[in-house]
């Protein structure tokens, strides 16, 4: 805005004009406020990152970094170049699980409980030359102190638990924020890489499971910015080595080869991370953002791919999965919703050893949630939630239709809480309603209460492991007599994180699980009659220390 002024001075004695220069002084000091004001910005707020080493240096080559930097950081400290960057960071956890529910179990009923001590520790370093970055992540991963208690997983350690010294990532990236000045941003990476798409149901780097998924090949992303998001991407997933698979069920794997990694897990062995070539992994997902006022959508189309190989026995999954996602996010004083949906479709093969059959795979999903954002001191927030994942009419999975959902490569603990050894529920068979009320006493604290009512989708179906097969760390199925039901039990938690500053936060964690009929009385297999879980209650408690450089 500009504003003219036109002022007649009559001074025919030469003498200063008093009141001219009052209003040039008060202009000036106008214009002074002014453009003062317009080269104010507003303070950049940050959200909190989570807790994991998912380093807070990992910027965003399109939107910048949403992470506060540490006050103890190795760039400034290091006084390292501005195309140089380079953070560590460590998390430490302790945890311990009483009562267990899993099958897997070394004796029965289940006697006493399990803890281990979960470390994991990344580095990162990236240098940016003009649009174009090479990045590297060396993440360790391991677990100590496991004991062998109630539950065999991870006694002996799975690799969700452990992946020691390995490149978690390392790629090649080429950005541009205004490509050919059409406004849009683009990115184009190559390399070993880890995905977080959408809603992270269905493609995601986990926060709290110790181990990562990551992913090998090419990604195209396509921003225009408040707008819309375009994510496609062919890749090859990254097997975690050493890996323990307690038998080669379909034919596949060199059990010695099994035995040698599975000690390799218990002494913390290191073997390189490999790029599973017999599997293809490729998809693409739009996002729209204020679609209608403040609603926003994502649209996803996922395809799997894979085969068996002498290192990874595989149940030979061609899945297409498609996803549909509407939302709206929370705002104090305003409810909010999230409404989605998966289907998958295909073909799965889970025992080629007594079967050489392809089954046809159909199975669903949705993920329903409503929250309201009370705009008063301590912004509690209260939410109810509903997930519902199908299962199949049998445990078996030999004939008809396979309806059991499978989650892909997605994080649990988004909505069923804790992993770890814990790890009681999957986006599989599973209907469960629930709710949640988080609020923050103070600025650097924030609590999280839980409740989750938990059934089977299909009574018939098994209940842990998406591939609930002896190979893939076995779930629970219904006794032989018929008489376990479908009500897995109540499952109530509480969460609080305290920041001591932007290099160091704590949180812990607690889970009851009120046990129900099918955990109780269900069995490891359909060819068994012994019931192989405790009566009491289960109980996980976690607590754990982030630290950021």
């Amino acid at each position: 805005m500009m504003i003219y002024m036109t002022v007649k001075i009559n001074n025919s004695s030469g003498m200063p004009n008093h009141t001219h220069t009052l209003i040039i002084a008060i202009g000036l000091l106008l214009a002074q406020g002014f453009f003062s004001a317009q080269a104010a910005e507003p303070e950049k707020s940050y959200s909190k990152a989570p807790m994991a080493s998912y380093n807070y240096a990992m910027d965003d080559a399109l939107l910048g970094n949403s992470y506060e930097k540490p006050v103890w950081n190795l760039h400034d400290t290091s006084h390292l170049p501005d195309w140089l960057t380079v953070g560590l960071e460590n998390r430490t956890r302790y945890e311990s699980l009483s009562d267990s529910f899993k099958a897997n179990q070394k004796s029965s009923p289940a006697p006493g409980g399990d803890q281990q001590i979960a470390l994991q520790t990344d580095l990162w370093v990236q240098a940016k030359f003009g649009k174009f970055r090479f990045a590297t992540e060396f993440m360790d991963a391991r677990a100590l102190s496991s004991d062998s208690g109630s539950n065999n997983t991870p006694n002996p350690p799975n690799n969700t638990m452990v992946d020691t010294l390995d490149f978690t990532q390392i790629y090649a990236s080429w950005a541009d924020q205004n490509t050919l000045l059409s406004g849009l941003g683009t990115e184009v990476k190559a390399g070993r890489q880890t995905m977080d798409l959408g809603s992270r149901r269905l493609v995601a780097r986990p926060f709290f499971r110790n181990a990562v998924n990551n992913f090998t090949g090419l990604r195209i992303r396509v921003l225009d910015y408040g707008r819309w998001q375009l994510n496609a991407f062919g890749t090859m997933p990254v097997l975690r080595f050493p890996n323990y698979t307690s038998s080669p069920t379909n034919g596949y794997g060199d059990p010695n080869l099994i035995s040698q990694n599975a000690n390799l897990l218990v002494n913390g062995g290191q073997q390189w991370d490999q790029e599973d070539t017999h599997t293809w992994f490729s998809g693409g997902i739009l996002e729209g953002y204020d679609v209608i006022k403040n609603i926003n959508t994502d649209l996803a189309l996922y395809s799997l791919n894979e085969s068996d190989s002498n290192n990874n026995a595989t149940r030979n999954r061609q899945y297409l999965t498609p996803n549909i996602r509407f939302y709206s996010k929370p705002i104090k004083g305003r409810f909010d919703f999230v409404a989605e949906g998966m289907g998958q479709f295909g073909t799965v093969q889970y025992d080629t050893k007594t079967n050489n059959q392809q089954q046809n795979h159909q199975a669903w999903s949705n993920h329903l949630e409503a929250g309201y954002s009370f705009d008063l001191p301590m912004s509690p927030r209260f939410l109810v939630e509903y997930d519902w994942a199908s299962g199949s009419k049998n445990s078996a999975n030999k004939t008809g239709t396979d309806g059991r959902f499978d989650p892909l490569y997605g994080a649990s603990d988004v909505d069923f809480g804790s992993s770890g050894i814990y790890s009681a529920f999957q986006r599989s068979n599973i209907n469960s309603p629930g709710a949640r009320f988080n609020f923050s006493p103070r600025k650097d604290i924030t609590v999280s209460l839980q409740q989750r009512a938990i059934w089977l989708a299909s009574a018939g179906d098994c209940w842990g492991g998406t591939s609930c097969t002896s190979g893939t760390l076995p779930g629970l199925v219904g006794n032989s007599k018929g008489t376990s039901g479908d009500y897995v039990g109540d499952q109530i938690g509480a969460s609080s994180r305290y920041n001591f500053n932007s290099s160091l936060n704590f949180e812990a964690g607690w889970f009851h699980l009120f046990k129900g009929q099918f955990a109780t009385t269900a069995v490891s297999s359909a060819t068994t009659t012994q019931t192989t879980t405790s009566g009491g209650d289960t109980n996980y408690f976690y607590v754990q220390s982030q630290v950021r450089f």
